[in-house]
Order: C-alpha cells, then sequence, then structure tokens
C-alpha cells in the first residue's frame, strides 16, 4: 500500500520554501525541517532563561533571546539548502566537459629580472633589524 503525500497548509508552505531557497528536495521527507524548527525554540528558551537568571529585564531579555533564536533558525534552514544543492553538484558532474590534459614537461615561468642594491646604497639606508639608541631614563636636569 503506497504512502500518499501528507496534506494540508504546512506541507505545501514548506515544498515552496524549499523552491525559493533553491532546494529542490521534492522527493525527500518533510521531516528534516523540524531541526531549524527544535533549534529556534530550543535557542529561545536557553536564552531566556539564562536571562532571567541573569535578572536581565525581560523588556531586553525577550528581544535578544527572539532574534538570536532566529538568526540560528535561518542558519540552520540554510545548511539544508546548501546540503541540497551539493547533493545536486555531485549528478551534475556527469554533464561538465572533461578537463583538458595537463602539459608534459616542467612548467614554462616568466624570466624576472631581480634588480639589487649596490653595497654603497645598503648601508646609507637604515634597515629593520638595526638597533636604535633609545634614552634611559626621565629628562636630564643640568
Amino acid at each position: 500500500m503506497p504512502e500518499s503525500p501528507p496534506s494540508g497548509w504546512l506541507p505545501s508552505a514548506l515544498r515552496r520554501l524549499e523552491h525559493r531557497l533553491g532546494a529542490q528536495r521534492d522527493d525527500r521527507t518533510l521531516w528534516v525541517w523540524t531541526v531549524p524548527a527544535v533549534t529556534v525554540v530550543v535557542t529561545f528558551v536557553i536564552l531566556a532563561f539564562l536571562g532571567m537568571q541573569g535578572k536581565v529585564d525581560l523588556f531586553l531579555t525577550i528581544p535578544m533571546a527572539l532574534v538570536l533564536s532566529v538568526f540560528l533558525g535561518s542558519l540552520s534552514a540554510f545548511y539544508l539548502t546548501a546540503a541540497s544543492s551539493d547533493e545536486r553538484d555531485v549528478d551534475d558532474d556527469d554533464r561538465r566537459p572533461p578537463r583538458p590534459a595537463p602539459p608534459d614537461g616542467p612548467p614554462s615561468l616568466p624570466a624576472t629580472r631581480l634588480v639589487s642594491p649596490s653595497p654603497g646604497q645598503m648601508a646609507s639606508q637604515p634597515r629593520a633589524e638595526d638597533p636604535v639608541a633609545v634614552p634611559v631614563g626621565g629628562p636630564s636636569r643640568t
């Protein structure tokens, strides 16, 4: 007995979201979306609890917990999109033209000319490794 596709507004909304994000997951289960949802809820609960334990005002705790939980949940959702894209990229290798073979022999390097300064120029310019005299102590009184 074959399974019927889930009905209702939530599965169709999740499929539309997947298509907008570029994840072609029509043949996959929708249960993967529980991970971002659980991430949002657990992050909100933990941050709200920590804010109350730290005696932070609820006026500050609730928005902080809401913003950070939505941020982490969206990262989790984008990871699902990237994982789906990576799986599709593996299949795309069959349609790509083969790479050209590397040339035989050592690679040719362009000839460059290095200009070195004369010894007289080197002695007149200070170098970074030369010691610098630093006065020790306070100003001298005479």
